[in-house]
């Protein structure tokens, strides 16, 4: 039998090493070359007793001896199976093409295997495969078995007793039933990473209150002393609280009993907090006092003076006497809780030693009873960090009142306490108004406060509204998470968001007189547009509504914008530096960018500033010490402007000319599609002026209409859209998408007019959402169908689905030969016969050839009675005058393939077949030679 190659398999997982440590063992940080983690095979509370060495594999727990040389045993002792097995296992999960000694070497993995999948609940036939003992450790001293309300088997924990050099030790090893990868599902020694059962959910009907014990030996004496309660425990230690599914408890009256330590003591507050989360507000904590205090008597009474160890919990009560009628007593003699509330508990614990907040401020006592007020009260918002998930940029939020009650609302930077002593913070401070004594100790006491301050509240900070993973951040508000985001800015926001009216008085008196409308649809559907840039992995789009000043272009622009706020509040202006409009855009990613004026601008770097917004991100800028500084401003977009000229003709009047590039990014749209100059003037960008007399009697009404009702259509776009499932929308989106370029280009278009369809069937569709969320009040189909007229009257101005840098090319030869075509080329009569194969090549000695030739021009006649004679010019132009005159500062192959493929440039057949570029010919003065030429036909070049 071939043996398993384990060095093979071994070298393999040292190569992926953090890869399969975060599989097997999750729960852990990376500590220079060591995986610092909590043993997933028991209970395991705390780090540091558990590592892994990432370079040698070698492995180790220090708090029950259990250790290994190898990844491949590490992953025998995680899933409680043997070395072979193992190997297996982990060769699977590496993607080992095998893992025999005479079979192929391991391959470098090329898709990172699946981690354990909890199956929740599990089947209920698979309780009897559930392991009674452990492949190692072998008989439990004690079984736990987890049920649900249903009496199915969720989770089961053991617990193991060993004496090693006269120790005493308890190990606990959990098993939850799940898969890894493709594998069959079975019972694995792993514990349930979130939403853990509660210890004896099966018994938790008929009761109306329940106890929580810590632990489930505690739990199982408890039942004695609350007969009348629903005894539980959560699994794991006090840091698995915040795993456990408290849930089921909701309209229960809660008692906690916690052990006595520490842990134990700091358990109640975290406990009542995830409590009150769920909405129990009923909780009671037990006084372990009580049992200091009191011991129990045989006739269920309490006497003075009781024994309470260290540790101590229910079984240790039962154990010292007390009973159901002890407790009884002590609950009716008012001992048996605790006095003070947990709420305020929970509030102050995080306050140092020393100081006590109230309405009138911050005070310090100091040893001697004295106390004395530091300053104005304080709110301890939470810590705080970067909202990239760096964890990085670590801060303290507050909150507090200035001298003249405003709320302000400041994040201190941690390094800011490193300066001067902290004194950057007490400047801060005293400049946004807090109140201060002025006693000296006071602002040593404040920095002391703050940096000492204890709080389990975090939060992460975004600098600029958007997207944040998958939720969605507006300045007061965040939509789409749980998590605790929140946009931060002292300064007053770019993007002026706001509110008037409701969303049903916008679709009556905004939205509803865009229908019929091509452009108004086309405007709004681009607003709402633009969060689905990012979701798309598009680059920022752009449209300009191009035209006479007369027709109604900055009402398209007002009514995107209504959808965001205020129009005349949200829109932007053009007359700004480069630094300013970066911040624009950034302050405006994943929303609308309207940006009034374009002939504000100096031609000369308009093509700058749309490379700049297309491409997302701001220049690079250095620090004080030359090197590229972190923060630089990115932003995704849809943005939308005006202006009477074209995109080309405002380069031309900076004396550049536009690239593919520059025109991808900034889509220009004929801000009217009336044909007759009268309707061009009485509609202007309107197609269906509804009630109105014209389309000026229709913007004035939409101008005072927007002006009450605006800024709701957004929000309420969003909340509909986080709600969705992204990745299924995203794969609709993207086949919407294909359709529309399908179907509105032929299998000849361009890359570029591809990916300029692409964009505008992105702004239909969202439209078309909107509509189908009942945010727009139009009907199905409207704003597809606008956005499909629009892309037509882009692509009929531009004159065609080629690629922009093609038709400036074949402009450019064209202008070339229209220049020099008489000039440049000897004129060639060819009257002399020549043989059937060979036309002549003699011409008319008198006539002069020009100082510079490119070549010869042949000029073919075609007599016809009927439609008239006609004449042919045929280029035959030398190589070199083709390649570094006429294609000058071009690629000339790419300018011969272009005319080739447009049939201006003449091959024969063979030369098709082997494409080629150039054929040969015999040339005036060449002899009976051919010489390699590029011939082209004048007709079809000057008519492409």
């Amino acid at each position: 039998m071939q043996k398993i190659d384990f060095k093979t398999i071994n070298d393999s997982a040292l190569n992926s090493a953090l890869n399969v440590v975060q599989n097997w063992v999750p729960d852990g940080s990376k500590q220079s070359h060591e995986w610092i983690a909590l043993n997933p095979t028991r209970n395991d509370s705390s780090k540091g007793s558990f590592s892994i060495n990432l370079n040698t594999g070698v492995w180790k727990d220090f708090a029950t001896n259990d250790g290994g040389a190898d990844l491949i045993s590490l992953v025998a002792y995680v899933e409680g199976i043997k070395q072979g097995d193992a190997a297996k296992l982990l060769s699977e999960y590496l993607g080992i093409v095998s893992i025999r000694t005479n079979e192929s070497k391991a391959k470098t993995p090329t898709k990172k295997q699946e981690v354990f999948e909890a199956i929740y609940p599990p089947p209920a036939n698979v309780r009897d495969n559930c392991p009674t003992r452990h492949p190692k450790n072998g008989k439990p001293s004690q079984v736990w078995d987890y049920y649900s309300q249903d009496n199915v088997l969720l989770m089961r924990i053991m617990r193991f007793d060993s004496n090693k050099a006269g120790q005493r030790k308890k190990d606990y090893r959990p098993l939850a039933y799940g898969v890894y990868g493709e594998q069959e599902p079975r019972w694995h020694w792993r514990q349930l990473p979130i939403g853990r059962p509660l210890y004896r959910l099966n018994r938790i009907k008929t009761h109306s209150t329940a106890v929580i014990c810590e632990g489930e030996k505690a739990a199982d004496a408890a039942t004695g002393l609350f007969p009348d309660s629903f005894v539980t425990c959560w699994a794991g230690g006090s840091k698995a609280i915040s795993k456990t599914d408290f849930t089921p408890l909701k309209g229960k009256q809660v008692i906690f009993w916690p052990d006595n330590d520490q842990a134990g003591k700091e358990s109640v507050a975290v406990l009542h907090k995830q409590l009150k989360n769920i909405g129990i507000e009923n909780f009671r904590v037990i006084d372990t006092q009580c049992f200091v205090q009191n011991a129990p008597s045989k006739n269920g009474e309490l006497i003075a003076g009781g024994h309470w160890p260290d540790k101590a919990d229910a079984y240790e009560a039962i154990e010292l006497g007390w009973t159901a009628q002890h407790i009884a007593k002590a609950t009716e003699l008012n001992k048996l809780f605790t006095k003070a509330e947990v709420k305020q508990l929970a509030l102050q614990d995080g306050i140092p030693h020393g100081y006590r907040l109230d309405k009138n401020g911050i005070w310090y006592t100091d040893d001697k009873g004295n106390s004395k007020r530091l300053c104005a009260p304080l709110e301890f918002v939470a810590r705080s960090r970067s909202g990239h998930g760096d964890g990085r940029n670590w801060g303290i939020l507050l909150k507090f009142e200035d001298f003249d009650q405003q709320e302000k609302v400041w994040n201190i930077p941690m390094q800011a306490f490193a300066t001067d002593g902290g004194s950057e913070v007490i400047r801060g401070l005293l400049e946004r108004g807090l109140d201060i004594s002025s006693h000296r100790e006071a602002k040593r006491k404040i920095l002391e406060y703050l940096q000492e301050y204890e709080t389990e509240q975090r939060v992460s900070l975004v600098y600029k509204m958007g997207w944040h993973n998958k939720a969605f951040v507006f300045p007061e508000s965040v939509a789409g998470t749980n998590e605790q985001v929140m946009f931060y800015s002292e300064s007053p926001t770019l993007c002026k968001l706001g509110e008037t009216g409701s969303l049903d008085d916008w679709k009556a008196n905004v939205s509803h007189y865009c229908k019929g409308n091509s452009l108004a649809l086309f405007s709004v559907s681009a607003a709402l547009s633009a969060p689905l840039v990012e979701l798309m992995g598009y680059e920022s789009m752009g449209f300009h509504f191009f035209g006479d000043s007369s027709w109604g272009k900055s009402t398209l622009l007002n009514v995107a914008c209504s959808v965001y706020g205020d129009p005349e509040s949200y829109k932007c202006t053009f007359r700004a530096t480069d630094n300013a409009l970066e911040s624009l855009a950034s302050a405006h990613s994943d929303m609308l960018l309207a940006l009034d004026e374009i002939n504000q601008v100096d031609a000369r770097i308009i093509g700058d500033i749309i490379y700049m917004l297309g491409n997302g991100q701001g220049k690079h800028r250095a620090n004080d010490r030359g090197q590229a500084r972190e923060s630089q401003h990115k932003w995704k977009l849809t943005y939308l402007t005006n202006g009477e000229k074209t995109l080309e003709q405002y380069l031309l009047e900076g004396g550049k000319k536009v690239t593919g590039g520059m025109e991808m990014r900034f889509l220009g749209i004929k801000a009217t599609f009336q044909e007759s100059e009268q309707d061009k003037k009485h509609k202007g960008v309107f197609d269906h002026c509804h009630e109105f007399a014209g389309g000026a009697d229709l913007s004035n009404h939409l101008k005072r209409n927007m002006q009450q009702y605006h800024g709701l259509a957004f929000p309420a776009f969003i909340d509909t859209l986080v709600s969705q499932d992204l990745k299924e929308l995203t794969t609709w989106l993207v086949k919407e998408v294909d359709k529309f370029v399908s179907s509105n280009l032929t299998p000849e278009a361009g890359g570029q007019v591809q990916r300029a369809a692409a964009k505008f069937a992105l702004v239909g569709l969202a439209g078309e959402l909107a509509t189908k969320w009942n945010i727009t009040g139009w009907n199905k189909g409207e704003a597809y169908s606008a956005a499909r007229e629009c892309f037509k009257s882009w692509l009929k101005t531009r004159g065609g689905e080629g690629n922009m840098e093609d038709k400036q090319l074949l402009e450019e030869i064209k202008t070339q030969l229209e220049l020099y075509g008489e000039s440049k080329f000897k004129r060639w009569d060819k009257k002399a016969k020549g043989f059937a194969d060979h036309q002549s090549t003699i011409t008319d000695t008198h006539v002069p050839s020009p100082a510079e030739m490119w070549g010869f021009r042949y000029y073919l006649e075609d007599k016809n009675a009927t439609e008239g004679d006609t004449q042919e010019v045929i280029y035959y132009i030398y190589p070199n005058a083709f390649e570094t005159r006429i294609c000058k500062g071009n690629d000339h192959l790419r300018a011969a393939r272009l005319l080739r493929d447009r049939g201006a440039l003449i091959l024969r057949d063979s030369e098709l077949k082997e494409n080629r570029l150039k054929t040969k010919e015999r040339l005036p003065g060449s002899g009976k030679s051919a010489r390699p030429i590029y011939k082209v036909k004048g007709s079809v070049l000057f008519a492409a």
